[in-house]
């Protein structure tokens, strides 16, 4: 079997999850012995290609151009949907004029805004992006999805969600889990030194530094405390206002450090070290690195919304992000908590990338079938 991966333009420029879900799902599938090659061209030569598997529900700009040039090859198209609703956490979390036109634009007028804000600071001008700037952005939705012929959720809820605010149903899923990748946790393990012994009990936040991630929140839930909190994540290009005013208030905090960047790998080391992981997200489908985190020892502090309840259960503690001090309540407890190992090992058992690929094979079998 021969597949061609698509996703995003600015996948490595801008790396996040989805970066991480899609190279390790290549590398997980090309050990089953499947051909796997990677294109970020909105119209690439699909022809050689039994499936085409494509990438993310909430950037259209490249999914929609790219699903529709598979569906005129004739070509069997499955989706990663990396999906959830980003109306609320525009209308209740950004800040700035990007708040206020978020409480008074339509989802449609929000995006259309926001593709034209980076046609002309970010020199975004793809086909897509400009289709963007005078059409509807759910209609590209619904479009993407009539133009696929199956689906890979990290969730159920994600299906669901898809059938709520788009009103878009079908059984031609199968639910795919993130995963950690279990060579590097036995290698964090295992090693003698991680190189980050100083966060030795500190609390971690690991993600890019933008509004949704939620930092300054999570500052402000800290402030006054004896916790020391290690950041790990680049600042948003898109954020770039909000991500100065985090790294600077970081700075100005001596309990407090930045890390800009650091390799995959090294990330379940800097979490064998620290006691608790917090994401403090306006939602999450899962987070990553709340698996990993969960992985390597860390008690976790996560949004409720999102995928986040249908991975952790009960194992994970939840707080209104909106709020320091639900953030700090929840810290609180999860760092007097004892580690629940029956929970690590469940992450390192059920969410690995073989089974992803295993999931991810069903799916592409059942593109083929038609």
């Amino acid at each position: 079997m021969k597949v061609l991966m698509q996703t995003r333009q600015n996948v490595f420029d801008l790396a996040g999850g989805d970066t991480t879900q899609l190279v390790k799902t290549k590398e997980a599938l090309e050990s089953k012995g499947i051909d796997v090659d990677l294109s970020l061209d909105l119209r690439p030569d699909v022809s050689g290609y039994d499936v085409v598997h494509l990438f993310n529900l909430t950037r259209v700009q490249e999914t929609f151009i790219q699903s529709k040039n598979a569906k005129e090859a004739g070509k069997p198209v499955v989706l990663s949907t990396i999906y959830w609703p980003t109306d609320s956490f525009e209308k209740s979390a950004a800040n700035g004029l990007r708040g206020f036109l978020g409480k008074h634009l339509s989802v449609d007028g929000m995006e259309r805004l926001k593709a034209f804000g980076k046609y002309v600071l970010r020199g975004e001008r793809s086909e897509g992006a400009r289709y963007l700037m005078t059409h509807s952005f759910q209609k590209m939705q619904l479009e993407i999805l009539d133009n696929c012929d199956v689906f890979l959720p990290n969730a159920k809820t994600e299906m669901d969600q898809i059938a709520a605010h788009l009103g878009f149903r079908t059984d031609n899923y199968v639910v795919v889990p993130n995963a950690v990748d279990v060579a590097s946790i036995k290698a964090a393990k295992e090693v003698e030194s991680t190189g980050y012994e100083r966060f030795s009990g500190w609390i971690v936040c690991i993600g890019r530094i933008d509004i949704r991630k939620n930092q300054l929140n999570l500052i402000k839930a800290v402030e006054g405390s004896d916790y020391k909190v290690v950041f790990v994540g680049k600042k948003s290009p898109g954020h770039i206002e909000y991500a100065n005013k985090v790294v600077s208030e970081i700075e100005a905090n001596p309990n407090m450090e930045w890390i800009e960047q650091i390799p995959n790998e090294d990330i379940y080391k800097l979490c064998r070290e620290c006691r608790v992981s917090v994401l403090p997200s306006w939602f999450e489908t899962p987070g990553l690195v709340s698996l990993e985190a969960a992985a390597m020892g860390c008690n976790i502090v996560v949004s409720p919304k999102g995928t986040t309840r249908d991975y952790f259960g009960d194992s994970a503690f939840y707080c209104d992000v909106s709020s320091p001090s639900s953030i700090r309540a929840a810290l609180d407890e999860a760092y007097a908590f004892n580690y629940d190992e029956v929970f690590g090992r469940k992450v390192i058992t059920e969410y690995t990338w073989e089974k992803a690929a295993e999931k991810t094979l069903d799916g592409y079998q059942l593109a083929l079938k038609g």
